[in-house]
């Protein structure tokens, strides 16, 4: 797996580390997987390592148990997701095209790795995430304030009213 850029060793805590280049690429891959431009073998093979906690939450918190990952396939027919599903890539494809750095509680060590590796136990964001103080419905953004915000300046498709446009 190739290595996005952002160093750990530069001194920053990896709560605060945003990895840009790591996180437009999630961003991308998750856009063409959510909408049948990428099999789900594809979104696999495009990963990168990266010190940014949120890229390997969003990939196996969201984006795994999205697929079946035992034969190629892409998320439309039989395949494809809910609407409640595609919301949720939504709110994350936000989230990764933000400056904000992921607040939730990684989850790492034994439990970690038989979740993320072995895939043994369910991967739900609802029993795993500690909802005592962030607001799940905007999961991952931390607060529904930075959601609100955020949604202000999307990175796709910016809204341009008639007064804007050069002719």
């Amino acid at each position: 797996m190739p290595k996005a850029s952002g160093d750990p060793s530069s001194g920053t805590l990896a709560t605060d580390m945003i990895d840009r280049a790591a996180r437009d690429n999630l961003a991308e891959r998750l856009r063409h997987l959510t909408t049948g431009l990428a099999t789900n073998f594809q979104f696999e093979r495009g990963a990168v390592r990266s010190a940014d906690p949120v890229i390997s939450e969003i990939e196996f918190r969201l984006a795994w148990p999205a697929y079946d990952d035992m034969h190629e396939h892409r998320l439309t027919g039989p395949n494809a997701i809910t609407l409640g599903q595609r919301l949720d890539f939504a709110t994350a494809i936000l989230f990764l095209k933000s400056n904000l750095p992921y607040e939730w509680k990684s989850h790492t060590g034994l439990r970690g790795l038989l979740n993320g590796v072995f895939r043994l136990v369910p991967f739900t964001r609802k029993n795993r995430l500690d909802t005592s103080t962030g607001d799940l419905r905007v999961w991952p953004f931390y607060r529904k304030t930075d959601y609100d915000a955020a949604l202000k300046q999307p990175p796709y498709l910016h809204r341009i009213t008639r007064n804007e446009q050069k002719c």
